[in-house]
């Protein structure tokens, strides 16, 4: 009986596995793929499962992010060495890439100092496996370097003497929302 059941939980995964489905991706959806993960690599996004995934780790993402790429539209501090990111500016970028707010924020607005000459980071993804139920696992790699085109390949950067690194990768749960992902679930595995 104790073989049959480690035979059985040893099996369970394989199945699920076998199920998943490769999907071919065109070029569009690549590259929106691309941009999508790299908005968590580039705010330097830990890993979460579901069950983890918390205020504070939804505060930090939507604080980068909204400094990284909203910038233009947030306001300056007096002093000029930083910007103030209202909640509401917090919760849409929560819910835009995670599909959640966060439940309790303690203050109405955050103040982030303003940085330069930070690495530019950015993920591609290597493949998309659907998992039914709209819900789908990507893995990809995560690079940091110099390069005008996140979307090329290590062997286009080297013949362009870009200086591009792999600094890791990552293994992610994304869900379809209409014509959008939300992330659900991410392991940031190191180099």
């Amino acid at each position: 009986m104790k073989k049959f059941l480690v035979f059985l939980f040893l099996l369970v995964p394989c199945l699920a596995v076998m199920a998943q489905s490769e999907v071919t991706l065109d070029p569009a959806q690549q590259k929106a793929l691309n941009v999508f993960f790299s908005n968590f690599s580039e705010a330097d996004l830990r890993s979460f499962t579901p069950q983890t995934l918390s205020d504070a780790t939804l505060l930090e993402f939507a604080l980068a992010h909204n400094l990284i790429n909203r910038l233009k539209s947030l306001q300056k501090s007096k002093d000029g060495y930083s910007v103030i990111i209202t909640s509401e500016q917090v919760d849409r970028a929560a819910e835009k890439y995670f599909g959640k707010r966060l439940t309790h924020h303690r203050s109405s607005t955050y103040t982030q100092p303003l940085a330069d000459g930070e690495a530019y980071t950015f993920s591609q993804v290597r493949s998309l496996a659907d998992l039914g139920g709209h819900t789908y696992l990507a893995n990809g790699v995560i690079y940091s370097g110099d390069t005008p085109n996140p979307h090329g390949t290590p062997a286009q950067w080297q013949q362009a003497g870009e200086a591009v690194a792999q600094v890791g990768s990552f293994v992610a749960k994304i869900k379809s929302v209409g014509e959008r992902y939300v992330l659900i679930e991410y392991k940031v595995i190191a180099k």
